[in-house]
């Protein structure tokens, strides 16, 4: 996904101007990890996973033999708001498939 962001030009005007700043969503948990603002990517991971916790979505167990496993992928998503400025990022796990 790509956002848009407004970035203001040294020596503009406080007058908008049709000048902006493409900010490409992360594709992979890598990516977002490896990125200027890792810092907020693991944040909105980590406040995701204590939510699957907190509601017991999950428990851990030994793989049963000949049995597939669902994988899983993370979706990174930064919201932006009126005025084209980062507002919050988001980040969802989601199933994905069979391993």
């Amino acid at each position: 996904m790509i956002s848009y962001l407004r970035q203001k030009v040294p020596g503009e005007s406080e007058e908008p101007q049709n000048t902006a700043l493409i900010i490409k969503d992360p594709v992979t948990y890598e990516e977002a990890m490896s990125r200027n603002d890792a810092v907020y990517w693991k944040k909105v991971c980590t406040k995701e996973l204590e939510a699957f916790i907190k509601q017991e979505l999950f428990s851990i167990v030994l793989k049963p033999v000949g049995r597939k496993v669902i994988g899983y992928k993370w979706v990174f998503k930064t919201k932006l708001n009126e005025d084209r400025q980062v507002k919050h990022y988001k980040a969802w796990l989601i199933a994905q498939g069979f391993l």
